[in-house]
């Protein structure tokens, strides 16, 4: 006479081992995927400033003699990059004259988007980005 299994212990044992994998294996997908998340964030917000750099160097550069333009110069790196929420204290202008360049740092430093980093402790509380832009004055 043959001997039947109970019916699912195979497939019952099969399924616990396939819930502890799951549970080993989360935690390191979702760091990983929340990693690249934030690293393409903050890549975002560079290009952005880099560009908002540029186009603060390029309105010094071409209107360094009219009164005000370093207020306007700021203003427009503002409004060039929304996405990095920047304030006038963090961007520095140079004077710009014949034969200088203008030259305009943008540091800023933003939160994360996951709050995962602030978990770890090896890592800042927040991101420091920077960009430079700089252009011939008058040129």
């Amino acid at each position: 006479m043959k001997r039947d299994k109970p019916r699912g212990t195979k497939r019952s044992k099969e399924l616990g081992a396939v819930a502890v994998e799951f549970a080993l294996i989360l935690p390191i997908f979702l760091a990983l995927i929340l990693g690249v998340v934030e690293f393409g964030r903050a890549f975002s917000i560079q290009v952005s400033m880099a560009e908002s750099a540029r186009e603060a160097a390029r309105y010094t550069a071409i209107h360094y003699t009219e009164a005000g333009s370093l207020a306007v110069a700021k203003q427009k790196a503002i409004d060039a990059a929304p996405i990095a929420d920047l304030q006038p204290g963090e961007i520095t202008i140079s004077t710009c004259g014949p034969d200088l360049d203008a030259v305009v740092l943008i540091k800023a430093n933003t939160a994360y988007l996951t709050g995962l980093p602030t978990l770890l402790p090896f890592l800042p509380d927040v991101m420091s980005i920077s960009a430079k832009g700089v252009m011939r004055c008058g040129g």
